[in-house]
């Protein structure tokens, strides 16, 4: 298990490729690159990335998803036809950084209205996406999140059993907002469990970085083991929790401090 920063942290202070430069210097093991708009989805800005990662292993790629996503599920094969080629492109993209995995939102009411989960659909979908990917060597690991489709452990669990191919990524706040425990959805994620986001929050449901807030994240790293979980473990603030650069490299310390702890535990 890694301990990694996404560039997220830095969305709306630095450039992607910026950040990239700066993750190693908070203590980062791994990175997830997010990629921010279309023309960072080529294979040019990836190798650029992946050089300013100075060497850290970039292992999964989230793209500004709201922006094409959806767009897999409209009524027009032309539409349906362009979601697919920039699929292409941000999978291209990936495997110029050698990452392993597509953090996928998916499906979603741009009126945040909740939409009914149609199972079959979202597999159709998803399995075609997979088709695409596999091809690079790469899997979709879809995402919890409270205002799209995959907001419930139940609903995890289904789409798990349907599609034993892809890989999905916990993400705890997400769970939080949603009202459920991040640990049930390790156990419905089960071993297709591939990526962790991990933020932390506090009594009245505020976000803040992890070790600052209330979440148990000793009871949750041993989960993820009693899992069997090898995967990485992304910080993923939003950039007005950084406080500072020593908030952020204290935070991740904490991270690194008790998994090397659940490792002594293990042995």
């Amino acid at each position: 298990m890694k301990i990694g920063l996404s560039t997220a942290a830095f969305y709306g202070k630095w450039e992607v490729e910026e950040a990239a430069a700066h993750l190693r210097g908070y203590g980062a093991e791994c990175a997830e690159v997010f990629f921010q708009t279309r023309s960072e989805y080529t294979k040019e800005f990836a190798r650029l990335t992946r050089d300013r990662l100075g060497g850290l292993p970039c292992t999964s790629v989230h793209p500004f998803g709201t922006a094409f996503e959806n767009e897999f599920f409209g009524r027009s094969a032309r539409q349906r036809a362009d979601a697919m080629d920039m699929l292409r492109r941000v999978l291209d993209a990936a495997a110029e950084l050698d990452a392993r995995l597509y953090v996928y939102h998916g499906r979603y009411s741009p009126a945040r209205v909740e939409l009914p989960f149609d199972a079959q659909r979202n597999a159709e979908v998803v399995a075609r996406m997979q088709e695409e990917a596999t091809q690079r060597k790469i899997q979709i690991a879809w995402e919890n999140v409270c205002w799209c489709q995959l907001t419930t452990p139940e609903r995890a669990h289904e789409i798990r059993r349907m599609l034993p191919e892809i890989r999905f990524t916990l993400d705890i706040k997400q769970a939080m907002r949603a009202g459920c425990d991040p640990i049930d959805f390790v156990d419905a994620m089960g071993g297709q469990l591939a990526n962790v986001h991990v933020c932390d929050w506090d009594e009245n449901g505020r976000l803040c970085l992890p070790g600052e807030g209330t979440f148990d994240f000793s009871a949750f790293i041993r989960a993820l083991r009693r899992a069997n979980y090898a995967g990485a473990v992304i910080v993923e603030p939003y950039l007005a929790l950084v406080k500072s650069d020593e908030a952020l490299e204290k935070s991740i310390r904490m991270l690194k401090r008790i998994a090397g702890e659940q490792n002594k535990s293990m042995d």
